[in-house]
């Protein structure tokens, strides 16, 4: 039976296999939701108790054959859903997956949030059905973090409780460290990874230096070391630079850098005291900018639920930082600070220069956290800047044609011709050769400026605006090589 399925499938196409794991995949979707539904009525009902069982969890453990971890997933889910039906709608049409749900259930576990968690449930599916998991991962964390200014991410049991052991195990060293607060951690990853970076360069080095004699077939290229190898050498770096005072880490070298929103950074100040909430005429102002603000606007840190995929309050790795520990790192001076206003600080070089460097380089990789290609999530600071419309087709090297690459999907975007292109929220996607979007399954379509604004014709352009930009493109490339 099995066999004969594999046999189905291998006469399939590349269509027809990619279509066949999203119809599986909106099947599933579908099944999970009826079981979350049936677990709700179940467990309304008390049906463990007609087994004998002590619990809805050791019911689903004995007739599915469940671990407890998957048990209790359901049955959050299932809470989730028969509390906000607006969930269980977009999973059982698929729109959104069983990992979706256990990140809206984790919200609606916290008793500390989920009362505000009704306001937001709405917008918050839509982020779930229109972005990429790790995005909206980050959303769901970011309104954790507004909603429950006090708790959500409060990190004085960790400092408090704070240990680190370095211990020698059958030989070999065995370190641990737990507890700090969210910067501390920020700062000591960050300087681990430049210890990391330093020891795969060497590995780099040592290959370069032995290409010679490989050729010449006396040697052969020694293994490269593994990520985790690299890490335990970069610890034992770390260790020794400092024992000799011999740190790789320049102290002007800004090793953590923290972004915040105009919104979220107005509010720190106001509730600090460090800035005038009101005019000299007794108006509500932003205390960041002067402006006029409602006065509602500074009693609420969540603010607008339909803002949470700008709102920053973070290091430039993701991790979610509290008001207060923003203000410590705004007072203390020693950490790089980026304010994000409502545009994300755009810079732009204009189309002078062919790369982006300086401040438009830095910001591009200080507001995405990965390669922006579907799928591929190496971190920020090992990709590079990318045009979304290519130099040579008169794009702009600037902050709103900037996107994020590995170097891999960096060159493969152009050798498979493919687009990139931002909607209106500011997120890029990327469309292949036909002109199709390449979207999870379930996903929303995203919608462009040129979509429904006729004035606006965003990135896209016909064949005749192709022809007109590849001429000019050309006859700029001319211009470049008869000036060298």
């Amino acid at each position: 039976m099995f066999d004969h399925r594999i046999a189905e499938l291998l006469e399939l196409d590349d269509s027809g296999l990619d279509a066949q794991i999203r119809e599986l995949e909106s099947q599933r979707r579908r099944l999970d939701a009826e079981m979350a539904a049936t677990i709700a009525v179940a467990e309304h009902r008390t049906l463990n108790a007609v087994d004998g069982h002590r619990s809805m969890s050791a019911y689903l453990r004995a007739t599915c054959n469940w671990s407890k971890a998957q048990a209790a997933r359901f049955r959050s889910a299932a809470h989730l859903v028969n509390t906000h039906s607006v969930v269980g709608d977009a999973w059982i049409h698929g729109r959104i997956g069983e990992i979706q749900v256990s990140t809206l259930s984790k919200l609606h576990r916290n008793r500390r949030v989920n009362e505000r968690l009704g306001e937001a449930i709405d917008q918050l599916v839509v982020h779930a059905e229109t972005l990429p998991l790790a995005d909206f991962e980050v959303v769901a964390a970011r309104f954790a973090t507004l909603a429950d200014q006090d708790g959500a991410f409060d990190t004085r049991p960790d400092v408090e409780q704070r240990s680190a052991t370095v211990t020698d195990v059958a030989g070999c060293l065995h370190v641990r460290a737990n507890g700090g607060d969210p910067l501390e951690a920020a700062e000591f990853i960050a300087i681990v990874e430049r210890f990391v970076e330093a020891e795969f360069r060497h590995d780099q080095q040592v290959r370069h230096d032995m290409e010679e004699a490989v050729a010449n077939g006396d040697v052969v290229f020694p293994p490269l070391r593994s990520r985790a190898q690299r890490t335990h050498d970069a610890l034992l770096a770390m260790a020794r630079a400092g024992a000799a005072h011999e740190g790789m880490i320049n102290p002007a070298e800004p090793l953590v850098s923290v972004l915040v929103d105009q919104q979220t950074m107005a509010w720190i100040i106001a509730h600090s005291g460090l800035g005038a909430s009101t005019s000299l005429s007794g108006e509500s102002i932003d205390p960041f900018t002067g402006l006029a603000r409602p006065s509602e606007f500074l009693d609420d840190l969540l603010g607008d639920v339909d803002t949470l995929l700008d709102r920053r309050c973070e290091t430039d790795t993701g991790i979610m930082l509290k008001p207060a520990d923003v203000l410590r790192a705004v007072m203390s001076g020693h950490m790089r600070r980026m304010v994000l206003d409502g545009d994300r600080v755009p810079v732009d070089l204009g189309r002078s220069r062919r790369v982006f460097a300086g401040p438009a380089r830095a910001a591009a990789k200080l507001l995405v956290p990965w390669c922006e290609h579907p799928g591929c999530d190496l971190p920020a600071a090992l990709c590079q800047v990318d045009h979304s419309v290519e130099w040579q087709l008169l794009g702009s090297t600037d902050q709103a044609n900037a996107g994020l690459r590995c170097g891999f999907h960096n060159r493969e975007k152009s050798r498979s011709k493919r687009r990139t292109r931002r909607d209106r929220r500011g997120l890029m996607h990327t469309s292949r050769p036909d002109g199709t979007i390449i979207l999870p399954v379930g996903c929303r379509p995203p919608t462009f400026p040129s979509d429904d604004d006729p004035d606006d014709a965003g990135t896209s352009c016909d064949a005749e605006e192709t022809r007109v930009m590849e001429e000019a493109a050309r006859n700029r490339l001319r211009l470049v090589a008869s000036e060298r």
